[in-house]
């Protein structure tokens, strides 16, 4: 099933993601969570790791996986020096971001239950830190997937992929916050949520 599918659909009926808060206190990022963003993250993650373990050979044949591992020379007539450098990195490529996957996987799980069904997840820095490449991974697949494009309009309501790009902009939403609270550039919140900044 292509990436987002399920998660698309449960967002287009109706399930859609809320506004939650991103933040620090001191060396810990805090997010609060709707029940359904966290089974939105769940899925992905099942997704991704799948995606992170496809065959290398998809290389330049699934633009997937070209997405996720890049090529490292530019120039086609080097292609003997690329597959040198894939075959003795990617390994490595792989493992690093299966980890951060099964990083994000864990912590969601481990987060502890608020009112009115909200679920917050403390990460340390170094977790903060895994789970921003494994949101920017979600979302370079989901972006691929849906062809997305800098210029690219926002889908109708109507549109049979609205569902999964309404995932795709909570994902940037949601990576790029948490970037910005392990870097310390978070706009200030309310003056009782220790400050949190809303999503859009």
């Amino acid at each position: 099933m292509p990436i987002g599918r399920t998660v698309g659909a449960v967002v287009t009926g109706g399930a859609g993601l809320m506004a939650r808060w991103v933040g620090r206190r001191g060396d810990t990022v805090v997010i609060v969570f709707e029940a359904g963003e966290i089974a939105v993250l769940r899925n992905l993650a099942v997704e991704v790791e799948a995606l992170l373990r496809a065959d290398p050979a998809d290389a330049g044949r699934d633009p997937l996986h070209d997405r996720l591992f890049p090529r490292a020379y530019l120039d086609p007539t080097e292609d003997r020096a690329e597959t040198g450098w894939q075959e003795a990195v990617h390994g490595d490529l792989v493992r690093s971001r299966t980890e951060a996957v099964a990083a994000l996987a864990a912590t969601v799980d481990a987060g502890w239950a608020r009112r009115k069904g909200e679920t917050e997840v403390a990460l340390t820095l170094e977790e903060a830190d895994l789970w921003a490449g494994a949101l920017n991974d979600a979302r370079l697949a989901l972006g691929v997937a849906l062809g997305v494009t800098e210029d690219m309009p926002d889908p109708s309501p109507s549109d049979p992929e609205a569902g999964r790009f309404a995932v795709y902009q909570w994902l940037t939403w949601l990576q790029g916050s948490i970037v910005d609270a392990l870097l310390g550039e978070l706009p200030g919140g309310p003056p009782d949520a220790d400050d949190f900044t809303p999503a859009p």
